[in-house]
């Protein structure tokens, strides 16, 4: 049995009591037995908290800021964990595929392209013969990770690829003073893409092709702090990164809480990302599920766990501005009135 004064486990799980602003539409008939959530959320020590959004909560876990346009360096940390060696400013330019209509165009695909080695290397190669005019280079991390090094920082605001999926891009396209040169750059490149011969087989085995880049995850290295965590688990490839870049061990989602527990000590952080996606495509019943699966799989045997004394606090991170704490002692407080589950759900308002 793990020593209870040497595993402190923080659970990030965006998403979890919203922004769900059509909460209200579900019936109580639709709504599962949300009773241990519940509990937990009202039995809390409930504190402020800086984390208010999915993506930039990956960065704050480990204390960094962002530039003064509002981006966070993803790239530059991204390309120093997989060993590009790209010194200056640095910009993600992915390959994704967006879907457009009469008036809009949707991100469908970015990681789920499948793009292999082979393809991404033959369109890097060609979108480098076109770039060189403007003295740029694009370079492959991974098939789905590509870079741009930049002698300067652009005057550009982007919008972080995670968190468009399935959403109208147009609010989200770079703004700021450079924005025009680098949408004019981008359309260049949609064109270069449109009948590439990559694309023409992929279209021609029924895959969906890669038609345009996003620009997104701008700056500089940052100094790499001292963190707290001793372990991290999660299935994102961000978070992943952020840990290897500040030398934290890092593994995938275990199967099981009773693995996790076994298995860890110290400050202990794992990773739920389940509840966003549908809140992003506002589909309260698959949020519901979603949210009953968390608890039924993470919530209950940690709770269980905690009243065991197998580790000493229990924090939830929902990226509500909150945090909330528990301990064998706060869950004896059966004094405290039940709150239903949409009385803390935020609407978004």
């Amino acid at each position: 049995m793990t020593d209870d004064s040497r595993l402190d486990l923080t659970v990030f799980v965006p998403g979890l009591l919203g922004p769900q602003p059509i909460l209200s539409q579900l019936s109580s008939a639709d709504l599962p037995d949300f009773t241990s959530l519940e509990k937990a959320l009202s039995r809390a020590d409930i504190t402020p908290d800086p984390i208010r959004d999915a993506y930039a909560g990956l960065f704050q876990l480990f204390g960094i800021e962002p530039d003064s346009t509002g981006d966070y360096p993803a790239a530059a940390i991204c390309q120093s964990v997989q060993q590009l060696q790209l010194d200056n400013f640095c910009l993600r330019a992915d390959p994704v595929h967006l879907q457009a209509d009469m008036t809009s165009a949707v991100l469908r695909a970015h990681q789920a392209l499948r793009l292999d080695a082979d393809e991404a290397q033959q369109l890097v190669e060609s979108i480098n013969q076109h770039l060189h005019q403007d003295g740029l280079q694009l370079v492959m991390g991974q098939p789905h990770h590509w870079y741009l090094s930049l002698s300067t920082a652009p005057e550009l605001q982007t919008s972080p690829l995670p968190s468009l999926l399935l959403q109208d891009i147009d609010p989200h396209l770079p703004r700021g003073n450079s924005a025009a040169e680098w949408r004019r750059l981008m359309n260049e490149v949609q064109m270069l893409l449109y009948d590439h011969p990559v694309n023409q087989q992929r279209e021609a085995e029924g895959r969906l092709t890669v038609n345009s880049l996003w620009l997104w995850g701008g700056g500089h290295q940052p100094e790499q702090s001292s963190v707290h965590w001793q372990q991290i688990y999660t299935d994102d490839w961000l978070l992943d990164a952020l840990a290897r870049f500040h030398d934290v061990a890092s593994d995938d989602l275990p199967e099981s809480v009773e693995t996790l527990l076994q298995d860890c000590e110290g400050e202990v952080l794992f990773h739920i990302e389940d509840c966003l996606q549908p809140l992003r495509e506002q589909d309260p019943f698959a949020w519901v599920a979603a949210v009953q699966q968390f608890q039924a799989l993470w919530l209950q045997p940690l709770l269980a766990g905690l009243q065991q004394n197998r580790y000493q606090r229990l924090t939830l991170l929902p990226a509500d501005g909150k945090r909330y704490q528990l301990t064998r002692h706060t869950l004896r407080r059966w004094w405290r009135r039940r709150r239903p589950l949409a009385r803390w759900v935020s609407d978004g308002v």
